[in-house]
């Protein structure tokens, strides 16, 4: 883990050095999942599935990540990029959820997944109000660890 340096103007931040499972790049704001599917070894991520929703590991944090490389992913803090998607209204404060088959968070009521008033938590929180069809970059407060 890489914990930020204290800088009193930004946030919190805690990384995690990942391995890209996937056949393909994942770019900076996507969300990925542990891969417990093939690998399981603890540094092993892909895109989320279905079976992997629960096992979301946090967004790509600095830089794209080539297939089978190394890099890095925020798994705490406020993220200002994680790529979104939703085709209802979202307000900060709304859990997020990972979307199934693609790396993107949407409203965690969309997927599924508990809402707000549940006692269960979703690892993303929305950072300001959206509505978007298309994946966009916003900010949203992550609580992978």
């Amino acid at each position: 883990m890489h914990f930020q340096q204290i800088n009193r103007t930004d946030p919190d931040k805690v990384f995690s050095v990942i391995y890209n499972s996937d056949a393909t790049a994942m770019t900076v704001g996507e969300v990925v999942a542990w891969d417990y599917t093939t690998d399981a070894d603890g540094v092993s991520v892909v895109t989320p599935t279905t079976a992997l929703l629960p096992a979301v590991a946090g967004i790509v944090a600095d830089s794209s990540i080539a297939a089978s490389a190394y890099g890095r992913i925020q798994i705490y803090g406020h993220c200002s990029n994680a790529l979104v998607v939703g085709t209802t209204d979202v307000a900060a404060g709304d859990q997020l959820a990972a979307s199934n088959g693609a790396k993107t968070l949407a409203k965690a009521t969309v997927t599924g997944i508990s809402a707000a008033s549940d006692t269960a938590l979703t690892p993303f929180v929305a950072g300001q109000a959206y509505t978007t069809t298309a994946s966009a970059a916003k900010k949203v407060f992550v609580r992978c660890m």
